[in-house]
């Protein structure tokens, strides 16, 4: 039985969902602009999960605070429903073995999402 590209794409996105549900709850990963910029003040390294449909202002804006490398994947609404809030434009995820973890994930979406 053949694993289709798509199966292995759903099934990454759903490893990824879990792992930003884990990340909340466990108060690795933090959201919201205010909060992602004291991490970055603070000098802490990472990288951040920004909403698509999130305004190019902010997005402009939180870039200016740090050279931080990001992804675009889901909407507000979608990344506020995985932590049981109604919206959320940017998490930041701070670079440790659970945010290298989810960041491997996520370039593996991004390879996967091209090549098809």
């Amino acid at each position: 039985m053949k694993i289709s590209q798509e199966d292995i794409k759903n099934k990454i996105l759903k490893q990824i969902i879990s792992l930003i549900q884990i990340g909340w709850r466990g108060r690795i990963i933090s959201i919201g602009f205010d909060e992602t910029v004291k991490q970055i003040k603070k000098g802490r390294k990472g990288f951040l999960i920004i909403a698509e449909d999130i305004a190019e202002r902010t997005k402009r804006n939180i870039l200016k605070e740090g050279k931080l490398q990001y992804y675009q994947l889901f909407t507000k609404e979608e990344l506020g429903n995985f932590i049981g809030k109604k919206e959320v434009g940017i998490i930041f995820v701070p670079e440790t073995k659970f945010g290298l973890k989810l960041k491997g994930l996520i370039a593996q979406y991004f390879e996967l999402k091209g090549g098809s």
